[in-house]
């Protein structure tokens, strides 16, 4: 067994505690969401909601999608085997295109969803098991659909190695099975997983009609199952949606339809972003950005009365940190040289200070409480001491025996991401390195970052990471599990550990009890950190969103730690 990543996540401060992630069972789980969910109060129908982005997404593909501000877009198009529901703050997983939450009868290592059976796509055709199978198998074509978590390829049992639809045509996967009436679907698979339907919010577990998968370019017009579709998408510039009338609200637990369009403006900078929703003037009334945290004019907005209705401050999930890449740095003593020469204390001012997060040696949060180990990163508490160590880092250099002192920094286009990283150049610098800074656009960053042995391979990724539930093994195993890669493609896995060690650790991890798998997951994160030097956590975020005077319904969604549109609508 082996997991993957993302840049997306389940709140453990909104109300998602690990233990109650992990307790899905079979009484709990055959509950079943028959009605709409309740109407938000003063929400009226009508008027277009504008959505301001930096850059175009990375992926609309529901198979591709692993990016947290897009996860929660795209449930207006796409509907899951089960889905997050947020509402007044409380966020509980819900049945999506199934009817119930899953039940199984041995721990977890087999799961029966039922399913609805009156859902329709944007054309009217009907969705049905045979889609929803076809969607997971698609997934398992990750050399063709690559960006997306890759749990249903790796938790599905996979007795006769199936390679996905476009490289087996005519083969099957026989541990996906539909009933006889298309009326529910089994999984089963390679190990016991309890917390299986959080995994099954995630896009390959989406109906996709086989006829209608155009491979790569189905990204560009995914067909319909939510309230909305896609009348227009020009990459890079704009992407508009309107109502699907085959979506039928009786029939969604989760999702309601307030504007009659939304429209997605990309290739604002960070400042414009701001100073338009910070103005509220014209079409920035009816605004929001759900990828542009303010930053730059935070101090103007912040505990400011007139901002204060549209201003949304929440924790995040999120974690900043810096993955060094074991493939291309191999001498530890370099990798410690790297960590020790890290300045958290520079790198947050650059992102806006103390307002923007919060020091963290970890990846995991300190909330999931049974992993979460509080050490030390190059023999310094870093909430107590964020400056960098150079006189160690020098150190850590002298000693190395395969010395590497020129380095390639890999970072996103975006936002405060290249301040960031700048801070870490010259923190590097001062250390003794020499920096080579390979800025990757913002809709083209994690999959290319990913590739290994490629030409200019990065050294050093800037990335982030929410858990993809809250527990260690919605983080430990899709960042730091050697099996999750393949020799080209280190997925998630952004520092390319596949230590033997670990790995055994790993092994022992699968096959224990929630509790135990916990304490050991924790392990391999600290060990990763302290003992391999492969990665380096700064911190995490606080996020700071804006919206327009006329735009109400939004709202901290705990399904994907961002500002979701999903309850949006126009103010009259």
């Amino acid at each position: 067994m082996s997991l993957k990543k993302k840049a997306l996540a389940v709140v453990g401060a909104l109300a998602l505690a690990s233990t109650a992630l992990l307790s899905v069972n079979t009484a709990s789980a055959a509950t079943t969401f028959t009605t709409p969910v309740a109407p938000i109060k003063g929400a009226v129908k009508g008027g277009t909601v504008t959505i301001l982005a930096q850059g175009d997404f990375e992926h609309l593909d529901p198979a591709r999608n692993y990016v947290g501000g897009t996860l929660d877009f795209y449930r207006l198009f796409t509907r899951s085997l089960t889905q997050y529901r947020t509402v007044n703050g409380k966020t509980d997983l819900v049945p999506d295109v199934a009817a119930d939450l899953g039940t199984t009868k041995d721990a977890g290592k087999t799961w029966v969803f039922k399913l609805r059976t009156n859902l329709k796509y944007e054309d009217g055709s009907k969705i049905t098991c045979a889609d929803m199978k076809y969607g997971v198998m698609r997934s398992y074509n990750d050399d063709i659909l690559d960006g997306g978590p890759t749990y249903a390829k790796d938790f599905i049992d996979n007795p006769t190695n199936y390679k996905g639809p476009y490289t087996e045509p005519g083969k099957d996967l026989p541990t996906v099975i539909c009933s006889p009436k298309g009326d529910s679907i089994t999984f089963k698979l390679s190990v016991a997983i309890p917390y299986f339907p959080y995994v099954t919010t995630f896009g390959a577990f989406s109906p996709i009609p086989k006829a209608k998968d155009t491979k790569q370019n189905y990204e560009l017009h995914p067909i319909s199952s939510g309230p909305y579709k896609i009348k227009s998408y020009e990459r890079g510039k704009q992407l508009v949606l309107v109502r699907n009338n085959q979506w039928d609200a009786k029939t969604d637990p989760l999702r309601w339809n307030y504007p009659d369009s939304y429209v997605v403006k990309m290739g604002a900078d960070q400042n414009v972003i701001e100073q338009s929703l910070i103005s509220d003037s014209g079409a920035a009334k009816t605004s929001v950005s759900f990828d542009t945290n303010i930053i730059t004019n935070l101090s103007k907005v912040l505990n400011v009365a007139k901002y204060k209705s549209r201003l949304f401050n929440f924790d995040s999930a999120y974690n900043r940190y810096y993955a060094i890449n074991v493939d291309t740095v191999k001498d530890i003593n370099v990798r410690k040289a790297i960590q020790c020469a890290v300045d958290f204390k520079s790198i947050l001012l650059a992102a806006g200070g103390t307002s923007a997060g919060s020091y963290a040696n970890s990846t995991i949060p300190k909330s999931i409480k049974a992993a979460y180990r509080n050490f030390n990163v190059c023999g310094r508490d870093v909430s107590k001491h964020p400056e960098a160590q150079l006189d160690q880092a020098k150190a850590f250099l002298a000693k190395a025996t395969n010395p590497k002192t020129t380095l390639r920094l890999a970072y996103r286009d975006r936002g405060v991401e290249p301040l960031r990283a700048a801070a870490l150049e010259q923190s590097l610098k001062a250390a003794g390195f020499t920096v080579i800074m390979d800025k990757y656009p913002s809709s083209d960053f994690y999959a290319p970052a990913a590739k290994r042995g490629v030409p200019n391979e990065p050294d050093i990724i800037q990335t982030s990471w929410a858990f993809d539930w809250a527990a260690a093994s919605g983080i430990v195993y899709a960042l730091f599990d050697g099996r999750s890669m393949t020799a080209d493609d280190a997925k998630s896995n952004q520092s390319r550990g596949n230590f033997p060690d670990l790995q055994a650790l790993f092994a022992k991890a699968d096959v224990s009890s929630t509790a135990a798998q916990e304490k050991l997951l924790g392990d391999i994160e600290q060990s990763l950190i302290v003992d391999k030097a492969a990665h380096v956590s700064v911190y995490f975020e606080t996020s700071h969103y804006m919206a327009g005077s006329k735009v109400g319904g939004l709202q901290v969604d705990g399904g994907y730690s961002t500002l979701s549109v999903l309850g949006a609508y126009v103010k009259k």
